[in-house]
């Protein structure tokens, strides 16, 4: 190639200081091309030992940072509180020692009036909507948490888990007949 026609392939030389070091041009960083060398390979004059602590590093950080692995070991220590089924819950909430006797036998009336009020919408009688079964149900779940969430943690936790589950129980008929 000809030297005068602007198709160099050799990078211009840096402008120098006083001591003969190179001096970085005045341009922003963002103005600089994604693609440069870092400083410590296009400054050769300089040693390392003269060279800014900064010479290692590149000029232009890439634009986007790859994303972060988490290896399965470390991501979620605790684990995750599975839901119940109807009959596996009633069980605990009888085991559980976070409960009063008459309490859990309270709780159990209030399970079954909802029952009864479930039974009573599939047959077309007692008046109340699917609506207002929801509002019942999540009452009583409510409570049961409040109940459970200092003595039994682990239960309350799971009672909440389960919440849709055992909802989805109830507002399901073929379901609901083989309580």
């Amino acid at each position: 190639m000809l030297l005068g026609t602007g198709c160099s392939t050799t990078p211009p030389s840096p402008p120098e200081d006083k001591t003969g070091a190179a001096v970085a041009p005045a341009e922003p960083a963002a103005a600089q091309p994604a693609a440069t060398a870092p400083v410590s390979t296009v400054v050769s004059a300089t040693t390392k030992s003269e060279a800014p602590k900064t010479a290692d590093k590149p000029a232009v950080k890439p634009a986007v940072k790859p994303p972060v692995v988490i290896p399965p070991k470390l991501q979620a220590t605790a684990p995750a509180t599975p839901t119940l089924a109807l009959d596996t819950l009633e069980q605990r909430l009888k085991d559980t020692p976070a409960i009063g006797v008459f309490t859990k036998l309270t709780l159990k009336n209030q399970v079954d009036d909802l029952l009864d009020r479930f039974r009573a919408y599939y047959e077309g009688r007692g008046g109340l909507t699917i609506a207002q079964l929801r509002q019942h149900y999540d009452q009583l779940l409510a409570k049961v948490h409040g109940l459970l969430k200092d003595g039994d943690p682990l239960l309350a936790s799971a009672v909440v888990n389960s919440r849709e589950a055992i909802w989805g129980v109830l507002t399901d008929p073929a379901k609901f007949a083989k309580l």
